[in-house]
């Protein structure tokens, strides 16, 4: 078989690319292990940045019908039955057009890009299919069934998640960090009342709710590493009881997951490869980059990822210049440090729901309390969640955390450091 390009795994990353690519004319196989659409829970909640690129696409009308949109976090820390601070943090603070996020089941949104790619004539999805090694740089040997093919491509992309047989052929160094806790995710239906994002937590525990379409709502919870395990072994009454402990709303909503089995145990990584790009062979997403889910950006990267990758193959096929395979360094040169960037942001954001105790509980609630106070702490930091720019820290933020020092937002500063097309797209310039 032969190909212009290969994908290895096609969920969202694999799909958003190879849609950019068949968009251009450049013929696009993926390969892809799971029958199915894939039954493990994947990142939801898609930022401002996610819904820009997919707008530029084409796409935003199509989804628009199946996401349902997010524009407020309501963050409560509570002791037994005090509440040391109950407050809003809001997407409203972005520039109109911008100011908003959406929940979207994932597989719903995979099935989306899927139905779209398969209107092109130059995609091919091979399923069940399992990536099994690389012959040579432009040679991949594929299982379908119990035969073996040969794909023969110009460029070879790994989008097959954190275990990455290609980032092991690329001979990719990594860094790999795993935390102290874990987390349970499960949606049921959602009482009316749940109309925002709510982040409950305790000197021990966290919980994250979050709106998804038809009524329903994604739920998170943070537990110790290992207490899953024991869990298990009771009623799932303990379960139900601890969100009903935290949101008494919840009472005969979360009754409503029936078993054990429904619930998924999600083991947070965070991972980083030291190169992106190998010769004609590329890593995107969790095989270049996992996350810590706190601040939702892992699906989000791994999109934009795609978008950047996407945009570099099809212009060098359309000029002609599909043999200059060392240009794939552009592709890591723009991802590289924004990928760096925002997994500190998520580590960070780990840390602060991820310690126990009183007394790191209070200062998790001052932060978040001068969060909301002061604005221009707000808008940086939802500003950086969106991923529609890099604003670091400043001594004037550090001040302000502490109470001290005055500062507003600043909206031209915020348009300055937007990322621009040639921001995305520097070869383009």
């Amino acid at each position: 078989m032969q190909t212009d390009v290969l994908i290895i795994g096609g969920g969202v990353a694999g799909l958003t690319l190879a849609l950019k690519l068949v968009k251009r004319r450049v013929n696009v196989t993926i390969v892809e292990k799971d029958p199915t659409l894939g039954r493990t829970y994947k990142g939801e909640l898609i930022q401002p940045k996610t819904i820009s690129i997919f707008k530029k696409m084409g796409l935003l009308e199509t989804l628009n019908q199946d996401w349902r949109p997010l524009q407020e976090i309501r963050a409560k820390e509570v002791v037994d039955d005090r509440i040391l601070v109950d407050a809003t943090m809001s997407y409203r603070v972005l520039e109109q057009g911008e100011d908003y996020a959406a929940m979207m089941p994932h597989n719903l949104l995979k099935k989306r890009l899927l139905d779209e790619a398969q209107t092109f004539p130059t995609f091919t999805l091979l399923r069940p299919a399992v990536f099994e090694k690389m012959e040579s740089a432009h040679k991949a040997i594929v299982r379908m069934d119990k035969e073996r093919a040969v794909i023969k491509s110009q460029f070879v992309i790994g989008a097959e998640g954190v275990a990455s047989k290609l980032r092991s052929y690329m001979n990719v160094d990594f860094k790999r960090k795993f935390y102290n806790h874990d987390f349970l995710t499960v949606s049921f239906p959602s009482p009316e009342s749940l109309t925002k994002g709510e982040m409950i937590g305790t000197p021990k525990r966290f919980l994250g709710l979050f709106p998804l379409p038809e009524g329903r709502v994604r739920s998170v919870y943070l537990i110790k590493k290992g207490e899953f395990k024991e869990w298990r072994k009771g009623s799932i009454q303990k379960f139900y009881s601890h969100y009903t402990s935290l949101m008494p709303e919840l009472e005969g909503f979360v009754h409503q997951v029936p078993s054990w089995r429904e619930i998924q145990l999600m083991v947070p990584v965070r991972l980083n490869v030291r190169r992106y790009v190998d010769r004609n062979m590329a890593l995107l997403g969790d095989a270049a980059h996992s996350v810590h889910p706190m601040a939702g950006e892992g699906m989000n990267m791994a999109i934009q990822d795609a978008d950047v990758l996407g945009e570099l193959i099809a212009d060098l096929f359309e000029a002609g210049r599909e043999e200059k395979v060392d240009e794939l360094k552009q592709y890591e040169h723009v991802r590289k440090k924004r990928v760096r960037f925002l997994t500190a942001l998520s580590h960070v954001s780990a840390l602060m729901y991820g310690i126990g105790g009183e007394k790191w509980q209070r200062a998790r609630a001052l932060a978040i309390l001068r969060l909301v106070q002061r604005e221009v702490l707000q808008g940086k930091y939802m500003y950086n969640v969106s991923g529609l720019g890099m604003w670091g820290p400043s001594l004037l933020d550090g001040l302000q955390v502490i109470g001290l020092g005055k500062g507003q937002l600043r909206r031209q500063t915020m348009k300055q450091k937007t990322f621009s097309r040639l921001d995305d797209y520097p070869w383009q310039k």
